[in-house]
């Protein structure tokens, strides 16, 4: 499923056979066999819960400035005068996706703060190797991945999305041998995924080609693990998901 665009267009591997493809990665594939009992955390992979991680620190940093900022984010959604013009544009955007639809929500909201910014490095932003930006940190017009992804994720949270539907992940994109950072939301018993790279909201299952290494919420944190044999069946049990709701409508 895509919210808000042509799939064609931006995903090569929408409507690719990816279970195949997995399977035939290697020249010899695992015996089949389904992992019965199995929970699939975000993007396919099996995910555990941990209490400390490598990127701990900079998730709780920004959260931590996101709270310092608070007092400012309120100023400029009652429209004080001195409120930065880039701020005033995120906290109209907010006020104009309250009550619609959910998934109207994550469409427009992912193109809009998309184009809020330009990318750039840490590095000559602010002398550091690794800084996850707050807001208005992002708002200045320059970022990199999980500064979009930080603003999104607090953004749902002001809209009204559960913590507990809501990631920021970090991922490695195979495609391009990279490490990158993402949002994603559970709605309907779908995960999607929303993305600095393009301003259409796609199901994790059309972008298997980020495996996840981390991801957080308000309250906890993940480790990630993705195997051959675990993405195979996460497949699977998408495709049987299927099969069931098309019978289902059938009967």
């Amino acid at each position: 499923m895509i919210l808000g665009g042509n799939a064609a267009q931006a995903f090569p591997n929408v409507g690719v056979n990816l279970k195949n493809a997995i399977v035939n990665h290697t020249q010899e594939a695992e015996p089949r066999k389904e992992l019965r009992g199995f929970k699939f955390g975000i993007l396919g992979s099996f995910e555990f819960k941990t209490v400390k991680h490598r990127f701990e620190s900079d998730w709780k940093g920004v959260l931590t400035r996101i709270v310092d900022e608070s007092e400012l984010y309120e100023r400029c959604t009652a429209g004080a005068a001195d409120c930065p013009e880039e701020m005033r544009r995120w906290r109209t955007l907010l006020e104009d996706l309250r009550g619609l639809p959910p998934e109207i929500q994550l469409a427009r909201l992912n193109k809009a703060i998309n184009r809020m910014a330009s990318y750039a490095d840490d590095d000559k932003l602010f002398g550091v190797r690794d800084h996850w930006a707050s807001p208005v940190e992002f708002l200045r017009g320059r970022a990199d991945c999980e500064d979009y992804a930080a603003i999104k994720f607090w953004s749902l949270i002001e809209l009204g999305f559960r913590n507990d539907q809501l990631r920021l992940a970090v991922v490695h994109d195979r495609r391009r041998n990279l490490m990158h950072a993402v949002t994603t939301v559970q709605l309907n018993g779908r995960t999607f995924v929303l993305d600095s790279l393009f301003d259409h909201v796609v199901e994790q299952r059309h972008i298997l080609k980020y495996e996840p290494i981390y991801s957080a919420n308000l309250n906890a944190q993940w480790g990630h693990i993705v195997t051959k044999k675990i993405r195979v069946s996460f497949l699977d049990k998408i495709e049987k998901r299927d099969r069931e709701r098309v019978i289902k409508a059938r009967m």
